[in-house]
């Protein structure tokens, strides 16, 4: 399963990018801590990136069903009990402690969710303290003298939080050692999980997009995208997501010094509105903003065009024999919207639907042909037609926005660059 999950989740993607896994530790007690904004997905994202199955805390609620509980606990799953779930519920923690101390004993790959739930924002909000109870837990247990439980902070970045075709960015950090704490643990216990948990808190900032402000946060995300090309050139970057990504960092670092600065009060105030008059007219944010960055007609669009023209007879083929797996996965994901398990809903829904798709589809193909070879063939096909018909509507949507813009020709990129280059000019890069 894993093997299989793994190859449909890195084509979900448009491009997926992995930065700093030799900070991962082999044959050694290694608990992740990434930032936890969608669902499932965000775990996903985890083991597609690790070199080992990695066990997962997951919110207790989704084990109130025995048979879910039940899958959940064989897909290497247990239960994290929160305050929501009843103050009495807290203690049945325990028993989550004591077998995420048999994972780290065995040199196995742990993963908590150190914010304690999931927001879709891309913010990074206080850190509990079960991640780093565990990591003192499985310490005290070891009796090997050489041997430490180390925490990896890990930043996610998604192009979109539920639509496919964009990119995936993880980010390992430098790992923490419980040796570094475990001395000042034996003397204070709730000073050492503060004083790690601040730690904790600080290496993980840098490895995400990290919007603090309330007031401004889709001002400051839009900004990040229509002014993302301009500071990655500014920064002297390469262009790939991942620099894509430090640019945004630094345009909202920017934003933020920005907001306390009095001289940049009528400046923020224009931002606000061309990128609420932005939000408006492209809802898709990030995929609109990118697409705005090609100016004109070019080659690379002339390719795109003939291709979508081209491939089109293998577009109605696709949408014939995937249209009813698929189009029940999106209804599913769109009955979960706002919840934070919509991408979730619908990855888990066509894994499961596409493949009993495929079977029913075979067996009415071999009545059919009534031949093997040809069967096998048409099987063949299935699976390669599902991807061929992702990617072509991703090029199709590309298509789309470009001619939009050249129609329309947007004003608010212009505007919003001459802004941010106002507001650099007061307080600098």
């Amino acid at each position: 399963m894993r093997v299989y999950s793994n190859f449909i989740y890195k084509r979900w993607f448009n491009t997926i990018e992995i930065n700093g896994d030799v900070n991962i530790p082999e044959g050694e007690p290694v608990i992740f801590a990434p930032n936890h904004q969608n669902a499932f997905i965000d775990a996903m994202a985890l083991l597609s990136s690790s070199p080992e199955p990695i066990v997962f805390w997951v919110r207790a609620d989704l084990f109130s069903n025995k048979i879910i509980g039940s899958i959940l606990r064989s897909l290497k799953m247990m239960p994290a009990y929160r305050m929501r779930n009843g103050f009495n519920n807290l203690k049945k923690n325990e028993e989550s402690i004591c077998n995420s101390d048999d994972v780290l004993l065995h040199n196995q790959f742990l993963c908590l969710m150190p914010e304690g739930g999931q927001e879709e924002y891309r913010s990074l909000r206080p850190l509990v303290k079960g991640i780093f109870r565990s990591a003192f837990s499985a310490q005290e247990k070891i009796t090997e003298k050489d041997k430490w439980v180390k925490i990896i902070p890990t930043g996610i970045d998604y192009g979109h939080y539920d639509k496919s075709g964009r990119h995936l960015i993880v980010n390992f950090g430098k790992p923490i050692s419980i040796k570094d704490y475990m001395e000042l643990h034996n003397e204070n216990a709730p000073v050492a999980l503060n004083t790690i948990k601040e730690e904790l808190s600080k290496r993980i900032e840098p490895l995400m997009l990290n919007i603090k402000t309330k007031d401004h946060y889709d001002t400051f995300y839009t900004a990040a995208y229509l002014h993302n090309e301009i500071m990655l050139n500014k920064l002297e970057l390469d262009d790939n997501e991942t620099n894509r990504l430090v640019a945004r960092q630094k345009i909202v670092k920017i934003l933020e010094t920005a907001e306390t600065d009095e001289r940049c009060t009528e400046l923020i105030q224009e931002l606000d509105e061309q990128c609420s008059s932005w939000n408006k007219k492209h809802p898709d944010t990030s995929f609109s903003a990118k697409a705005q960055e090609y100016k004109g007609f070019d080659l690379d669009l002339l390719i795109k065009i003939f291709y979508l023209i081209i491939t089109s007879p293998l577009e109605v083929y696709s949408l014939i024999v995937n249209g009813i797996g698929y189009g029940i996965s999106k209804f599913l994901g769109k009955k979960a919207h706002g919840s934070g398990f919509e991408a979730s809903v619908k990855f888990g829904a066509a894994g499961i639907l596409m493949p009993i798709l495929y079977i029913i589809e075979t067996i009415i193909a071999a009545i059919f042909f009534k031949d093997v070879a040809h069967t096998i063939a048409f099987l063949c096909t299935l699976p390669l037609s599902f991807f061929f018909m992702l990617r072509y509507k991703w090029k199709f949507q590309y298509v789309v926005e470009r001619l939009k813009n050249m129609i329309h020709k947007p004003e608010e990129p212009a505007k919003v660059t001459s802004i941010m280059q106002q507001i650099i000019s007061i307080i600098g890069l």
